[in-house]
């Protein structure tokens, strides 16, 4: 019984432990595209084995596209013989449908399992072969796994009638985990902060959706914050030239330069706006810093509210005065049991360990 996995997106070495993990019920092989690009930063696939898992750099025409195409899938299907094809990809997507319908064709045993992410029903993008590559993927898929419970609603309210199982995107909790007291003291020494600034960071794509012009709007009204952010995108120079010391840009960071920088945080945040083409739908950056041990702030979009647990770490996006009274109330005087409340959390639904195990359950019919 064997897995082959197409991963839609960058395959960064954190995720890999998910892999591992689930390669300790079934041989896993993953076909990763040899180039992708997120914000503005590029990755490469690099090839990996351990044991039972392999991730196989393939070719993904064109590259960096959600209409793509594998011409290696054949191959992988008649060599590798798999009883689950597990794609990353959307429902309404014909990339999914090409792909699931080659896997049929070719390989019939191989069951046919989507990953599912969006949690818009209608997003913006969607035009009338979104809608007709939904009903063809949803008679060749067995099953669906969805991100969140707001993609499975998305999915059921779509017309997929078939079991759907939420499991989250995992955090690696052999990736990222709390940092010793010198090596964050160093960090913070490095940024030129005080012994009482209070830090905040932000890691991810530096575009407008996710609320960044409207924190660095507000910073200024409290002195003692910093902001510390970590990625590329549109508006990296805007956030570069933020006024005095406030706003730290340190671009795009390497797998354990963003350790270093989670570990060396007192709060990870995530300002997300909800917008008519996407919607938070997980906020990984929040799973990471909490694994960490940074206390996890955001707004009320998407899947965000299910990191952050509580009123006190929780504003309603967009609006200003609730990121402002938030912001104003820090350092949380239960801030403590937050953490641990946010960790519990994390280590419950959100490891790679968690949702490995989840997954081969619900392959198995155990979960369904």
């Amino acid at each position: 019984m064997k897995i082959l996995i197409i991963w839609s997106g960058a395959l960064v070495p954190a995720y890999r432990q998910f892999f591992l993990e689930l390669a300790g019920n079934a041989p896993v092989r993953v076909l990763a595209p040899r180039a992708w690009t997120h914000g503005s930063r590029s990755f490469r696939a690099e090839t990996f084995r351990a044991g039972d898992c392999e991730i196989v750099s393939a070719a993904y025409i064109p590259e960096r596209s959600s209409r793509y195409w594998i011409p290696s899938l054949l191959f992988h299907l008649w060599t590798y013989r798999p009883s689950y094809l597990y794609i990353m990809d959307e429902m309404d997507r014909p990339s999914l449908a090409w792909h699931a319908l080659l896997a049929r064709l070719a390989w019939p045993r191989a069951r046919v399992i989507n990953y599912a992410l969006q949690n818009l029903a209608k997003p913006a993008y969607h035009r009338w072969y979104h809608g007709l590559a939904a009903r063809i993927n949803g008679k060749l898929v067995w099953r669906s796994i969805a991100a969140s419970r707001e993609a499975e609603q998305v999915l059921k309210a779509n017309g997929y009638a078939k079991p759907v199982k939420v499991v989250p995107l995992w955090g690696s909790e052999d990736f990222f985990f709390p940092g010793e007291a010198e090596s964050i003291r160093e960090f913070r020494r490095s940024l030129s902060l005080a012994d009482r600034d209070i830090l905040l960071l932000y890691a991810g794509s530096l575009v407008e959706a996710k609320g960044l012009l409207l924190l660095k709007r507000l910073l200024p009204r409290f002195p003692r914050l910093r902001v510390a952010s970590a990625g590329n995108g549109p508006l990296e120079d805007t956030l570069r030239a933020a006024p005095g010391r406030q706003w730290i840009h340190l671009g795009a960071l390497d797998g354990e330069g963003l350790r270093r920088f989670y570990q060396a945080g007192d709060y990870v945040i995530l300002p997300s706006l909800t917008r008519p083409d996407w919607k938070e739908q997980i906020g990984r950056s929040l799973i990471e810093g909490i694994l960490c041990g940074c206390v996890a702030l955001g707004s009320d979009s998407g899947h965000i509210p299910e990191l952050t647990l509580f009123p006190e770490t929780t504003f309603r996006q967009g609006d200003a005065e609730s990121l402002a009274v938030m912001l104003a109330n820090l350092p949380l005087a239960n801030q403590s049991s937050v953490r641990g409340a946010q960790n519990r959390n994390v280590r419950e639904r959100f490891t790679a360990e968690v949702t490995a195990r989840e997954t081969w359950e619900f392959l198995r019919g155990e979960g369904g």
